[in-house]
């Protein structure tokens, strides 16, 4: 009731909702985090329960974030029954596509254990695949609100789901619980998102099945889950080359660093995420001037956070987890570069004019870029070496699809980014990276 009155209190837009909605997960997960390494669950059990949302993520994140992406144009301007088909088949398809990730996870989690986790097993693999089916689909559910400019649900969605993770995931450790029941915990928290989304579609969707819409739908779509694939896999390479070369304990601490990515990842997904629609425009100068403005926001905000970050994380990193996870300050500095990379926006623009192909294309080269450079990295400087391939590929894509956004639609970076105010912060954001890093620890 109080999230309510709250929210009658201010008004919110949807890009604003998409980024409180991302900002309450990311404080989900650092409560989590935290709760975590403050239990008695050991950093290997941590470690195990951090290779469980690997896989997951994995499995998942790909496919879900590609469909939703062409959904987001495709719904643009429909009537509210035309609306409402696309709705049903896109959760049609999603449903598809979470169950056969299902299936696969669970049939193929002892060639995991193998290959991938150094011979460290999958725990729990039914309940993993559990998750994959319940939760995948559910990830539509703040999209709906968005299509339906019904932004302070996004908002209260946020609150209240998150709050309820950090429950069945922080909790039970402090209670005498262990690994399992934190993972059976995940799975039923699955269960009620995906009970969740199906009032959600009860309210907004019209259950009538069209194949044509599933064709649109599918064949939009898959250049962007292609696209997301080979960019997302690289990430996932690289837990995984963490998982084969080194413990569970190392990799607890490098998804403590890496996993603490910067708020700029979560604003700037969902500013772009929210931006979509607007481009679809034949006349795009408005929505350009918008994007340019809110890039500028998010900087005089991100940067300044970002360098504060990287002057106290080796500090707070001990204080605020443990002292075993004093070596995920040094990833995590890595990854508040990234930054840099987030806040370049020519990937909406391109999405929203479907010309897909040169996303895939800017991703096949990050994918070798960014594996290449993992594996070569992490043998010559550890497990930090994975955190600099990451970074060093992000920021070439973006500045493969900014060229090719230039030489398509003739969009220059400075017609949506502020340029003068951008070199200005990248330049102060790397000093300080090279001076805590390289001078002062």
């Amino acid at each position: 009731m109080a999230i309510k009155n709250v929210l009658k209190t201010y008004t919110i837009s949807n890009i604003n909702a998409l980024q409180l909605f991302q900002l309450v997960r990311y404080g989900a997960f650092i409560v989590i985090g935290i709760l975590l390494s403050k239990s008695s669950l050991g950093t290997a059990n941590i470690g195990h329960y951090e290779t469980f949302l690997l896989i997951a993520t994995a499995f998942t994140l790909f496919w879900v974030n590609g469909f939703l992406k062409v959904m987001l144009p495709e719904t643009s301007g429909k009537p509210d029954e035309r609306l409402g088909i696309i709705l049903f088949n896109a959760f049609i398809m999603l449903l598809f596509f979470a169950f056969a990730a299902a299936v696969l996870v669970f049939v193929l989690h002892k060639p995991f254990s193998a290959l991938l986790l150094n011979g460290n097993p999958v725990h729990m693999p039914l309940a993993l695949s559990g998750y994959i089916l319940f939760n995948g689909p559910s990830l539509m559910i703040e999209y709906i609100y968005l299509i339906k400019n019904r932004s302070k649900n996004i908002v209260r969605y946020g609150v209240i789901i998150f709050f309820i993770q950090v429950l069945v995931v922080g909790v039970p450790p402090f209670l005498g619980y262990g690994l399992h029941v934190i993972l059976t915990g995940l799975f039923l928290f699955s269960v009620l998102k995906f009970g969740w989304l199906l009032i959600v579609l009860k309210k907004y969707a019209k259950p009538v099945f069209r194949p044509a819409v599933l064709k649109t739908l599918l064949f939009a779509g898959l250049p962007l889950v292609l696209s997301l694939l080979l960019s997302s896999s690289a990430k996932y390479i690289d837990g995984f080359i963490i998982t084969s070369k080194f413990s569970p304990e190392d990799f607890a601490i490098f998804q403590y660093g890496a996993r603490e990515l910067p708020l700029a990842v979560l604003m700037a997904n969902s500013l772009g995420m929210a931006m979509l629609s607007r481009f679809t425009k034949k006349n795009i100068d408005s929505p350009l001037a918008e994007l340019r403005s809110e890039v500028s926001r998010l900087h005089y905000f991100l940067f300044p956070v970002s360098i504060v970050l990287l002057l106290t994380s080796h500090w707070f990193y001990p204080l605020v987890f443990n002292p075993q996870f004093e070596a995920s300050a040094t990833i995590f500095n890595v990854y508040l570069l990234l930054v840099i990379s987030r806040l370049l926006f020519p990937q909406t623009i391109l999405i929203s004019k479907k010309v897909n192909r040169t996303i895939v294309r800017a991703s096949f080269f990050e994918i070798i870029i960014n594996v290449g450079l993992s594996i070569l990295l992490a043998n010559m400087v550890g497990m930090v070496g994975v955190a600099y391939a990451t970074l060093i590929a992000y920021l070439f894509e973006k500045i493969y699809l900014a060229v090719a956004l230039k030489r398509k639609f003739g969009i220059t970076p400075g017609k949506y980014i502020p340029l003068k105010t951008y070199f200005f912060s990248a330049f102060f954001l790397i000093a300080t990276f090279i001076l805590v890093e390289f001078f002062i620890y």
